[in-house]
């Protein structure tokens, strides 16, 4: 991303906490702004950020906007385009992303422009469903391997020697 884009999504995120969410009920705050750039900062420079910040900052609202920004400006500078992937502690925020944060930025930022369809997301898992040894061995006592497509009795047995 060049100089000039990363600009243009710094101007963004601030657009987006200034204007766009004074404008639907939501009050500025600054601390939001501000760790929503630090994060733009890292995705585009590569790194690891660790943030910290309290309650009712706006944390979510702030991963979104930076995600929102690179996403936006990493398409206009002509680089390939991949979806974003968004990590959260509960399905409950998951499915607080999916059906009330996302579809008022979405709404925020096609009713202003800046994107020209409304933003897709998924959701995939929750900490609760991610596999580990034991769950693995749990599911593998509870199928009957011989009854299985050979192929996906395979995979089960494989992540034995895989899962971390």
């Amino acid at each position: 991303m060049n100089d000039q884009n990363r600009k243009n999504a710094h101007d963004t995120i601030d657009h987006i906490f200034k204007d766009l969410l004074p404008a639907h009920g939501m009050a500025e705050r600054p601390e939001q702004a501000a760790l929503s750039h630090r994060m733009l900062d890292t995705i585009l420079d590569v790194g690891i950020a660790l943030c910290d910040a309290g309650t009712s900052i706006g944390k979510t609202y702030a991963f979104l906007a930076a995600g929102i920004a690179f996403h936006h400006f990493h398409a206009a500078s002509g680089a390939n385009v991949r979806p974003i992937l968004i990590s959260t502690s509960s399905i409950a925020l998951q499915n607080a992303v999916l059906n009330e944060y996302l579809p008022l930025l979405s709404d925020a930022l096609t009713a202003d422009g800046l994107l020209s369809e409304p933003i897709q997301a998924v959701i995939r898992k929750g900490k609760s469903h991610y596999v580990c040894d034991e769950r693995l061995e749990r599911r593998l006592a509870q199928v009957n391997l011989q009854k299985k497509n050979p192929r996906a009795a395979k995979v089960l047995l494989s992540l034995r020697d895989r899962l971390d």
